[in-house]
Parts: C-alpha cells; structure tokens; sequence
C-alpha cells in the first residue's frame, strides 16, 4: 500500500508557486547564461542573449500598434525559429498567441483568425503572400535583424498569472473549431513538473518535432528556455522523415524526445530497417515523453533496443488541461499489460474516473475521466454554453472539473488505465462490444503493429472494420487477419472487414487519423450494398471479384483501389477476364473504370480486333488546363490514382498508358514512344493547351512528348517531372543485359511494397524472379506466372527505349519535383542543364517508391496545384 499512497499523494501535491508566467523562466535565463544556445534550427542557431532581443524587437512592434494585455495575437509560421521568436514576442507584449497552421485551408485560418478577435499576425516573409489573409488582420513578418538594428526593451506590461498565456483551437464535433484558453499560470504548473520530474538542465537539447498548434509543442519550447537547454527544430518539410529527424538528433545532440507514438514508432522503424550497421552514431537521447494516443506495449521495447539508456514515459490530459494532467514511467514490466498504463495525477492537479454526477467510481469500474485543479482551463473562447457543458463545478468539493469525454477505469495500483473515447463503444448483431477490447486481441496476434477497429454500415447492418498495421517482414492479408483473430475472439467480435496497411495515415498533429482509415472504406456502404447485378457481364465480375477480394457483401459499385488493389493485381484481374471473354482490355481501363459496373460497361464497347488509344481519360470535368501524366518504367498509370483523385474536381486529369505489344511488332524508341502519345493526346485531350507529367520515366517521356505536341502547334506551358532518378549522363550506361533487367524490376516490385529483397541468384530467368519474389511475400499471391512474365515483357520493352535515350536541350519550362530521401544532386543539375526554357526544383517528401503515396501524395498534389495557378 506504501506505492499506491505514494503515487496518489503527487497528485494532491500543490501546485508549483503561480508567481510565474511562462516565458519569465526564459527572461531571468537570458541573465545568467546569455551566450548558451537556445534555438538550433536547420538555417539558423540563436543564443538567448539573441533570442531575448529578437523577441523583444517583436513584442516592441505590437506595443507600437497598440497591441498589449488582454489581446490575441495570431502566430501563422511553418516550422522554423521564427516560431519561438514570434511566440515569446507575444508573451513578452503582455498579449497570447494563437498558433495556426499556414497550410490549413484559406476558410479554415479566416474563421479561427475571426473567432479569436485577432487584428495582428506573425508571419514568416515568404508565408505573407502565399497564405490567403483575411481583411481585417495586420500581417507582420518575424525576420533577421537589419544590420545595426540597436538592442530593444521589451515593454513593461501588467501581465499575471491570471491572464492568457495562448489559445489552441481543437476540432470541435461540429466541425466548428473550438478555441481552448490557457492561462499562464496552468502552463507553467506543468510545465515545471515535467521539467522537475526529467531533471532537465542546462545541458539538455529538446526535439521540437510537434506542430505549433498542436499542445506539446508549448513544453517542446518553454520546458527547455525556461531552464538554458535548447530547443531543436527540424526543417518544416522534415516533420514526417525519421532519416533527416536522425541525422539532426545526431547532430545537435538531442537528450529529450517528445512526440506522438505514431512518430516515434515512425523514427524506430527507420532504425531497424536503415542499412548502417551497429557502429552507427545515435544521439544521446536519454528521455522519451509519448502521449496524444494509444502508445502499443510492443514500442517501449524497440526503443530501448536502439536506445537503451533513455527512461520513457507515458503521459494523458487533455488540451483543456495544459497540456498534461497524469502521467506513467514506463517499466519493461509493461509489455506484458493489455496497454501502457495511463498513471497518475501529476503535480498539482487530480485526474480521477467519475459517474454522470461526479461521483468518484470504484476500482475496477469504467467511468469518465475527469480533471480537476491547476492546469484546468478558463473554458472555450466565445463559447459559453460549450464551456459549461464541458467544465462543471464538482458538487462535493466546489472544484472547477473539465470532462474530457475519455473512459477509464481505477486499477488497484491507484493508476488510471485508459479504455478510449465513450464512443468507442459498439453493438453489431445485438451484442455490446468495445471497440478497444477488439483492438487489443489483434495487437496481440504475431506480426501485428498497430490496428484501429471501428464500425459502419447503416440500418441494422452494422458490421466491425479492422485496419491492421503490418510489421516490416511480415506477410500477412486480410484471410491471415480475420483467421488470428477467430482464434482469440468470439465470433461476433471478429471484425468482417480487414485492410491492411503499411503506414497509418497520421492527422498533422502526427495522431492516427481515424476519420482517414473510416474514409478509406466504401464511404457509400449503404448504396453500394443495396446495388445488385444488372446483367450477365456484372455477374461475372462480381464472381471474379470475390476471388480476388475477401470482403463480405462486394457490390457492382464497389471501387476496385478503395478494396486494395494494386497494379500487379490489375494485370491478373485482365488475365482472369481475357480467358473468361476473349476480351483484351488494358489494365489502365481499371484507372477509368474502377467498379464493376464501369468495367462491365467497357467490356460490353470493347473490341478485342480494334486498337484502343493509350490515352485514360481519368476526370474530364473541370475547368482549368487539362494535365496529362505519362506512365513510368512499368507501362501501367495506376500509380496516379492518388495523385489525381488529390487534385481536385476541377483539374482535368489524363493519363497515358503504354499500348500493349503486338506480336512481331519492333520494340518502339523513347522518341517514337513519345510523338505516338502526342498524336493520341491531340484527338483525346479537348482544347488547344495542355500541360504533362511523369513519375520516373514518365517524367522524361512528358518532356518528349512535349517536344512533340509543340512541333504539331499545340501549347505546352509546363512539364512536371517527378522525382526523374536518372542521370542525361547515365542512360547510356543503363543497364540492358537480360540478367541486370530482371534485377532492376525486382528492386522496383520490393521499392513499391517495402519489402527486403536481394537479387542474388533469382535473376537467371522471368521465371526465376518470379518465384524468389512471390517467396518474399512481394507480389501478390493470386498473381500467376504466365501474368508475371507480361509484366517483365512490358518492363524490359520500355527500360529498352529509356537506355536507348539520348536528351537534348529542351526550350519549355520544367517543374523539377524530387523526393527528399535518396535525392541525387547529378540528376538535378544534369537535367537543369538541359532544361533551358525555365527549371524549377522542389523537394518532395519520401523517396522515389513512397513519394505518390500516401501521406507524401498530399503534398505532390498541392505543388502540383500551387504550380498550375
């Protein structure tokens, strides 16, 4: 009982003394270590001696424009020192900050600028024209000093611990964001404890990985300044590479890590797979802070494994509660648990499971978790109703209590272990059942990473959906899945549909994004399941669907991508219907036709005798210029589905596939290739201008087709090419023997899935690597030999024309769109010189299997969109 009475006594520990305001640690810092570093960003290293002056030249400008106690100011910057600059400038003017994220929607930032009462934002120079403002604010801009700039005083300004310190605006259930308001004194509360209970120092260096409007990132800077340790910012381009965060924890020495599990698992991840060996540099990292989400009982052990000496803890609350309100140092002893415990109160506050009248509930018990005491905020800006719903006045001690809407139940230890949201709770077929309980089953089955389990389905025909992350080497489907978890729940808990992925998709904030996986099921279950087959051509489709999709209730409506499928998938389907009809189709046809019911319909216009155009009218509404995007190496234009449906409603999105070869046909030149496409895109692409693009080879054949479509008069006014790896030098040294083909493709198949694979002796024959990559688990398992070899056969046909390429200078403007990972300099540099009408390089992120994929997609399509403006 000694523990139990230990851990609960630190939460009822008053809180720190609220003498402070969040930034003064920071002030009192600058006198005693001014020359010490406090800001390392990739671009620029401040001191505190310069950090003090910079933000007290900020703070002077607001007061100037009358600025001061009681105002809030909006800080609109991408990840950089100007943010901490801007953000103390703030506090040091007596006003809060807002933080909002530039990359928002222009609606978005208006409506959060309008709803805080802001008429002054900081900006970073390059942001001021690029983000949409409202009217009614000022813009600013946070830059270097102008040389001879004399040494500004801060104001001097009435500010207590009372007063706003910032205000972070959460998704609210509406869809209207909600902004949180904190006051000085509930920031400083936690963030003094989290300093006290890491001992952190002077001689600390804390990674700012977290998005300023998200929560951490107030810790991420004020728990470091306000003892001399520095904060580490990585590049704001950064903040989904493990390899580059890395290479910058390696660098400047990182102590401290503090992040959402999903990113640290990312980082672990990278280390586990990078080719360095043992004797690889690690930064000294000797604290790991996860929280904001499910932390897996597997991912303390892999940290340890890279970094063994770093203690780690796992910590809850809420945004309504500054930050952090419990907190638990995590023990080896925790793998063994269901889930990490979520802990106890921290300092000065009192998180405790309660029933709808604030009744404390007993061990055992689920409730609602509550949070009482010093972080407890002043309530939503502007929203009294909701603040009064949400923070209620506890009728047996007179405390202000929030309600965060979480269910948790009391262990016997005194820690509160955390069971999820109260709408994590579902009834399928009649029976109750938490979703968490489903979770947990599955992130016990082997080779299992993650899952999210939610339900769909409307009118009684609620069903349970799994996504389920894959380890790296593990080979599982949807059938592994749905067989692991009928061994370990009962029939009714096992989820009828399984997705499997490779990576999460993650909210900006770097959560797993629950709304995206939901999305990324039939977001029309209700009409798709009630569309039967309308003919005999549907029939069979269906039928032949069922082979190769386990998913229950498949519909003519059904999108062939949204249920997985992929490329080499789409070659076996061709295959199934060509022996099934007679009909050759093309894979693109699956681009343009997705459901059964579109497929049905092109099989019944099909005519196997007559030459179909290589070109896939994928979207043809909309108004602005149509683009048209060249496939790469492989010949098929499924790896554009993402990037076109990203691009919007009103971009006219084409794409180009490579044309089927005919028996005794010669094998077509880069050039031929290229003037054939500008002939098809000049009778299927409407109106007189046009723009291309490319991923890898496609990259160049849009440049030559280009060229061609400028000779026959039409207006081409921009080329994108993404991430076009080789070299003008090196094609005439690209490989062309059969053996070096076979390992080329082999590497690409494994770059696509993420899978290990070396060529060793697997390269002999087709026939060869075909049996070394299906071993693998790289191609899928209903795609047969025959299949396989027209895949290499359509390969070898196009690595023939690329090697056989020898580019000249071409006059139109180029769009130079390269993956971070992997990024090769000679090819930047090699084909600006040949680019001679206008080059424009951007860097991307991923590398060159991940960089269409998503999350990295999201940002292709919107510089795809901001360059087509």
């Amino acid at each position: 009982m000694g523990a139990v009475t230990a851990t609960s006594e630190r939460g009822r520990r008053a809180a720190l003394a609220a003498d402070h305001l969040l930034h003064h640690r920071f002030v009192t810092q600058v006198t005693r270590t001014p020359e010490a570093v406090a800001v390392v960003a990739v671009d620029r290293t401040l001191s505190y001696a310069q950090l003090a002056d910079e933000s007290a030249r900020v703070a002077c400008r607001l007061a100037a424009g009358g600025t001061g106690p009681g105002a809030l100011v909006g800080v609109v910057m991408e990840k950089g020192w100007e943010q901490v600059v801007g953000c103390l400038g703030v506090l040091r003017s007596g006003a809060a900050y807002v933080p909002v994220d530039p990359g928002w929607p222009a609606d978005r930032v208006a409506r959060v600028l309008d709803a805080a009462g802001v008429g002054t934002v900081l900006t970073q120079p390059w942001l001021r024209d690029r983000v949409e403002w409202p009217g009614n604010v000022d813009v600013l801009h946070v830059d270097l000093p102008a040389p001879g700039d004399s040494r500004p005083q801060a104001p001097d300004v009435e500010v207590g611990p009372q007063d706003l310190a910032y205000v972070i605006y959460t998704s609210g259930s509406t869809g209207v964001p909600k902004g949180v308001m904190i006051e000085h004194g509930s920031a400083v509360n936690t963030v003094l404890d989290v300093n006290d209970e890491l001992s952190l120092s002077s001689e600390d260096r804390v990674l700012a990985l977290s998005a300023l409007n998200f929560d951490l990132s107030v810790y991420d800077m004020f728990g470091p300044l306000s003892v001399g340790a520095a904060v580490v910012l990585p590049a704001s381009g950064d903040q989904r590479e493990p390899g580059n965060w890395l290479a910058l924890m390696t660098a400047s020495a990182v102590t401290v890590w503090n992040s959402v599990p999903a990113l640290m698992a990312m980082l672990c991840e990278h280390l586990a797979s990078a080719p360095e060996g043992p004797g690889t540099a690690l930064p000294p990292l000797r604290a790991v802070l996860m929280s904001g989400d499910w932390i897996p009982v597997t991912l303390p052990g892999e940290v340890w494994r890279h970094f063994p000496d770093a203690a780690q803890w796992s910590l809850g609350g809420a945004t309504e509660a500054a930050i952090w309100s419990i907190w638990h140092r995590i023990t080896p002893a925790d793998a063994s648990l269901g889930s990490v415990p979520y802990g106890t109160s921290m300092r000065g506050q009192r998180v405790f499971v309660a029933d709808g009248l604030l009744r404390p509930r007993p061990r055992w018990v689920s409730g609602e978790i509550c949070i009482a005491g010093a972080g407890v905020a002043r309530g939503y800006l502007g929203e009294p109703e909701l603040t009064a719903r949400s923070f209620v006045v506890s009728p047996t001690t007179g405390e202000r209590v929030y309600r965060t809407g979480d269910w948790g139940r009391l262990l016997p230890s005194g820690e509160i272990e955390f069971l999820g949201r109260e709408d994590m709770q579902v009834k399928v077929g009649g029976y109750r059942i938490e979703l968490g309980d489903v979770e947990a089953a599955l992130l016990g089955c082997p080779g299992v990473a993650g899952v999210v389990v939610n339900a769909h389905g409307t009118r009684g025909r609620t069903r349970l959906g799994a996504h389920v992350l894959i380890e790296a080497g593990a080979a599982h489907d949807a059938a592994d899945i749905r067989r692991m978890a009928g061994e370990v729940l009962p029939r009714y808990m096992v989820p009828a549909d399984v997705t499997v992925w490779d990576a999460f998709p993650l909210t900006g904030n770097g959560k797993v994004d629950r709304a995206a996986l939901a999305r990324a099921r039939d977001e029309e279950s209700e009409t798709e399941e009630s569309a039967p087959p309308a003919n005999a051509d549907e029939e069979l489709l269906l039928s032949v669907w069922r082979t190769f999709f386990d998913v229950p209730g498949l519909s003519v409506l059904d999108n062939f991508f949204e249920l997985g499928g992929d490329s080499l998938r789409a070659v076996r389907l061709m295959s199934v219907l060509r022996r099934e009809t007679g009909v050759e189709l093309p894979v693109a046809t699956l681009f343009a036709a997705p459901t059964i019911r579109g497929l049905a319909r092109e099989l019944r216009q099909a005519h196997a005798s007559a030459p179909r155009s290589p070109v896939v009218p994928v979207r043809t509404g909309g108004t602005a210029v149509p683009l048209v995007f060249v496939h790469p190496i492989g010949g098929d234009v499924l790896c554009y589905s993402e990037l076109a449906r990203r691009l919007g409603d009103d971009q006219p999105f084409y794409a180009v596939q490579a044309p089927e070869a005919r028996e005794g046909e010669a094998a077509p030149g880069l050039l031929d290739m290229a003037a054939a496409y500008a002939r098809s895109i000049i009778r299927e692409v409407p109106g007189e201008r046009v723009r291309l693009g490319g991923w890898s080879m496609g990259g160049l054949l849009a440049i030559e087709t280009a060229r061609a479509l400028r000779r026959l008069g039409r207006t081409v006014d921009l080329v994108a090419a993404v991430d076009v790896i080789e070299t003008p030098d090196g094609l005439s040294r690209a490989p062309h023997t059969e053996r070096e083909l076979l390992a080329w493709l082999g590497r690409d198949l494994a770059g696509l899935t993420g899978r290990p694979w070396r060529p060793a002796d697997a390269t002999a024959s087709p026939d060869a690597l075909y049996t070394s990559l299906a071993t693998h688990g790289i191609l899928p398992g209903d795609l047969g030999l025959p299949e396989f070899r027209e895949v290499y056969a359509r390969f070898a046909r196009n690595a023939r024309a690329l090697y056989g390429y020898r580019p000249t200078a071409f006059d139109g403007p180029v769009s130079f769109l390269q993956a971070e990972s992997g990024a090769d300099a000679d090819a930047v540099e090699g084909w600006r010189a040949l680019c001679q009408g206008g080059f424009e390089h951007i860097q991307v992120p991923g590398d060159h299997y991940t960089v269409l994929r998503a999350p990295n997609v999201d940002v292709v399509a919107e510089t795809l969109t901001n360059i087509l403006r």
